[in-house]
């Protein structure tokens, strides 16, 4: 092998390498879900992996509960879920579940995402 090949072969590694770096810094990561999520006032009460190793969010804020997934790889929120319960009828869930019932928050505040 050349040594202009060889210098061809490492040129381009090195561009896939930084633009790897580049775009994963755009990605959306747990810890910035959380930031934001306590940001607004929310708690965040679990951070789990689901069976396709996803994350999965559950915070409350009052009567407001929340369920975000988040595709860990991509970055990608799949799934932005909110529920508002009566006072009266306050859930007490079991750790790292999503209470059921309530009613549902048709646009739950869009999550600021601060780097």
């Amino acid at each position: 092998m050349t040594c202009l090949g060889r210098s061809f072969k490492l040129a381009c590694l090195a561009l896939c390498v930084a633009t790897q770096v580049l775009f994963a810094s755009d990605r959306i990561t747990p810890d910035m879900v959380r930031a934001a999520l306590e940001g607004q006032g929310y708690t965040v009460d679990s951070v789990t992996r689901t069976l396709l190793g996803r994350v999965r969010i559950i915070a409350s804020l009052g009567p407001v509960w929340r369920e975000i997934v988040l595709d860990a790889s991509s970055g990608q929120i799949l799934r932005d879920y909110a529920v508002e319960f009566a006072p009266a009828e306050l859930p007490e869930p079991a750790p790292g579940d999503m209470p059921r019932g309530g009613d549902l928050v048709e646009n739950p505040n869009e999550l600021t995402l601060q780097n």
